[in-house]
């Protein structure tokens, strides 16, 4: 199947890659198609594209590539609604912003996005009573 991407133009993808979401993605809820792309190879930087609509795509990153800390407690009724059972197919991603000056990077660690690999479902979960914001820092300032 040919998609056409916010950030690269028309691209072929495997419809059994799709993931799905049941109840789409806050302020997005109509939009329960999404394809993951990575940006390069190594892996770090995914784009997090609808699958019918070029123009909504997200910017994800893996919370661990960049805070090791970092912890998701996902409710029991989250698990059960996307049929995990198991740790092993769970996933966590996190929506990037970039301003202006990339160097300004903020991720979402409040609002994760949870897939379930072994059937594809997925789910932005916000974490209560959470010690993440939703604009947390992705790049370490360097020292002056």
């Amino acid at each position: 199947m040919i998609i056409d991407t916010k950030y690269f133009g028309k691209v072929e993808i495997n419809e059994e890659k799709i993931i799905y979401f049941p109840k789409g993605i806050p302020a997005f809820e109509k939009v329960k198609e999404y394809i993951l792309l990575p940006f390069s190879e190594n892996n770090i930087y995914y784009c997090l594209q609808s699958v019918k609509h070029p123009d909504i795509a997200f910017i994800v990153v893996q919370p661990w590539a960049f805070f090791t800390d970092y912890s998701v407690d996902i409710t029991e009724e989250d698990l059960e609604e996307l049929s995990i059972k198991k740790q092993e197919e769970v996933q966590v991603y996190n929506i990037v912003t970039i301003p202006h000056d990339p160097k300004e990077m903020t991720v979402n660690l409040m609002a994760p996005i949870i897939i379930n690999t072994s059937n594809l479902r997925g789910k932005q979960i916000v974490l209560n009573e959470s010690e993440y914001g939703t604009k947390h820092p992705l790049l370490k300032k360097e020292a002056v």
